[in-house]
């Protein structure tokens, strides 16, 4: 994994984004297939689909919350991944690009679009989020456990930034 696992807001094509950075001891074959592939998806994210195809709907499902409907921007097998969903100000752009690095393992740049991308909230969520997925691509189960004292601990750090 890279040394700072921490998000940051930089631009990028001239939008303000929210970027993580993150080195997998994974192919990328195994990193895109817990981004895309439902069943190991729900496991880090969200339950859902992704039609891996430039204009495929991607659905999640939030449970009581409802769920979130959105289109694919851009897919590149095993490279990049882009969409987005939601509507109006909830609507979210996200983009994965994955790169082998020449060792066995995965580097992944994880942009999160947002009006707001400094917002502590995001920063935190994304952060957990990322660290389940590096989970998975090992092989590890995540266990099924309340994040409240991580992301908690996530928010603090984010919001004193």
């Amino acid at each position: 994994m890279h040394d700072d696992q921490n998000g940051e807001v930089t631009e990028s094509n001239g939008r303000r984004v929210l970027r993580f950075v993150r080195r997998f001891p994974a192919a990328p074959t195994e990193v895109w297939s817990a981004i895309t592939e439902p069943e190991r998806m729900a496991r880090w994210a969200y339950p859902g689909t992704i039609e891996l195809r430039v204009g495929g709907a991607v659905r999640f499902d939030y449970g009581e919350q409802g769920e979130g409907n959105g289109v694919v921007l851009a897919c590149v097998e095993h490279s990049l991944l882009e969409y987005e969903w939601g509507e109006g100000s909830d609507q979210w752009h996200i983009r994965y690009e994955l790169v082998d690095d020449g060792e066995g393992g995965t580097v992944l740049t994880f942009d999160h679009f947002l009006p707001d991308p400094s917002n502590a909230e995001f920063a935190a969520g994304w952060h957990w989020h990322l660290e389940r997925l590096g989970e998975i691509v090992v092989g590890r189960e995540t266990a099924d456990v309340q994040s409240d004292d991580r992301f908690l601990a996530l928010m603090e750090m984010y919001s004193s930034r």
